[in-house]
């Protein structure tokens, strides 16, 4: 659909249904600028289901999947991702230099 300014609008909700196995939640105080990395507490070995929500301050995320590939993405806010056959195998967290950032983060396991 078009607007009166020619920047398309685009709305699309969000319906998934994912049956977990394991998760984990934990908060993250980035107190420091070096990486921190994600703890995969309560027997979550690989996760199929992330979402990341920022307090403070951006992170750059840092995510390495079964496929070996690291990605970066930036999070200021809030950050969902599935992945159904390629799941994450590690995550660490870098803020904005000196700024105090509280993470947090909800990993889903299927298997």
């Amino acid at each position: 659909m078009g607007s009166p300014s020619g920047i398309a609008n685009f709305c699309a909700a969000i319906s998934e249904a994912l049956s977990l196995t394991k998760k984990d939640y934990d908060t993250i105080s980035l107190a420091a600028d070096a990486a921190a990395p994600v703890s995969f507490g309560s027997g979550v070995t690989e996760a199929q289901v992330i979402i990341i929500q920022t307090t403070g301050g951006k992170v750059k995320v840092r995510l390495t999947s079964t496929d070996g590939a690291t990605q970066a993405v930036p999070v200021d806010g809030t950050f969902i991702l599935i992945s159904r056959t390629v799941p994450i195998t590690a995550i660490d967290l870098t803020r904005t230099t000196g700024v105090l950032t509280t993470v947090d983060v909800f990993l889903g396991q299927t298997t």
